[in-house]
């Protein structure tokens, strides 16, 4: 058996069940844990960066257009979907 087949396969411990992870502890970490309030800032940002690039283009800078297409993707970035638990 290879090194890269003896790695793929689990362990006699291994389950494919994660443990557990512990709660956020701050206000501030709390209260983005929730996925609604992820959605929302997540919109927010992405209007943001859609604004951004549409002011990019109407006026010919091209910065903002770029500056406005990184902001779209980290507002997608911030969905409630890359919640891991």
């Amino acid at each position: 058996m290879s090194e890269v087949e003896r790695r793929r396969e689990p362990g006699p411990g291994s389950g494919s069940r994660r443990e557990p992870q512990p709660e956020p502890q701050g206000l501030l970490a709390r209260t983005f844990a929730r996925p609604s309030v992820r959605r929302v800032l997540s919109r927010i940002v992405v209007v943001v960066g859609v604004l951004l690039m549409l002011a990019g283009v109407l006026t010919a800078r091209y910065g903002y257009l770029v500056v406005g297409v990184i902001v779209l993707g980290l507002g997608a970035a911030l969905g409630p979907g890359r919640i891991r638990r």
